[in-house]
């Protein structure tokens, strides 16, 4: 379970594409509905190249790609094809180079690379010979892991909230306009030590926007990742027990931002 900074992209000027640039701004869209796809590279011998540009150097340690059909495909920074990222969680890889990949969503833990741009090469697809299709696209370093924890059952609650507009009719029933959905999260934990309670300390008084990635792997992954914030207060110097040598009890708020 990780908390993660704001994603790198975040501007449809860094999105560099050779092929129909007009979808290119989905990428930004944790909504999985949207996609980038490419229109004229439906040919498995062909290459869909997509860059991110930063306008500074960035510490990067975390990516993510949701909900693509590449089968085919390379990650990696500053342009060149080599510099692929190191995996320290591995699953069906060790750096982030696939030749025949299966699953649509990948959530990746990367030995931190100091870099100016990250690429994507989109060689082959899934089902053969079809354009080159990807989601949600997230580049970003760890804020927190929560000391390797995670909550206990009833210490998770996840849901997704519509946003609706409520028109009741002149015969009493009801029509309900649905405008997007999003995520809510709220994360209960007890016996954290110190310095994971002074990391959610730093964090929460940056009062930026993050990323919440619960449970990221990097095959069979759930997709479940959103931009968020940090509702509400800071309450994790309450000890846990009696003894305050026992750790810190507290909860999060998280909800999804635009």
């Amino acid at each position: 379970m990780e908390l993660l900074s704001a994603n790198m992209i975040n501007t449809t000027t860094q999105i560099i594409v050779n092929d129909n640039t007009s979808t290119a701004e989905n990428i930004l869209n944790p909504d999985f509905r949207f996609q980038y796809s490419s229109a004229n590279f439906a040919n498995d011998l062909t290459t869909v190249t997509m860059r991110i540009a930063f306008t500074q150097t960035m510490a990067v340690d975390r990516i993510a790609i949701c909900e693509h059909n590449l089968k085919d495909f390379t990650l990696f920074y500053d342009g060149v094809t080599a510099n692929t990222f190191a995996l320290t969680t591995t699953g069906d890889t060790t750096v982030s180079s696939y030749t025949t990949n299966s699953n649509t969503s990948h959530y990746w833990r990367c030995t931190q690379v100091n870099c100016t741009s990250v690429s994507i090469d989109m060689k082959k697809t899934i089902t053969a010979n079809q354009n080159k299709a990807l989601g949600y696209f997230v580049i970003s370093a760890l804020e927190t892991n929560f000391g390797n924890r995670v909550p206990s059952a009833q210490g998770y609650d996840l849901k997704v909230n519509p946003m609706q507009i409520r028109h009741t009719l002149s015969n009493g029933g009801v029509r309900l306009q649905t405008l997007n959905d999003k995520y809510e999260a709220n994360i209960k934990f007890d016996y954290l030590t110190t310095a994971v309670r002074d990391e959610l300390r730093e964090i929460f008084d940056n009062h930026t926007e993050l990323v919440f990635a619960p449970f990221g792997t990097t095959t069979a992954w759930d997709e479940i990742i959103f931009p968020c914030s940090w509702s509400g207060n800071f309450d994790f110097n309450n000890y846990s027990d009696n003894a305050s040598t026992a750790g810190f009890s507290g909860s999060i708020n998280l909800l999804e931002t635009p």
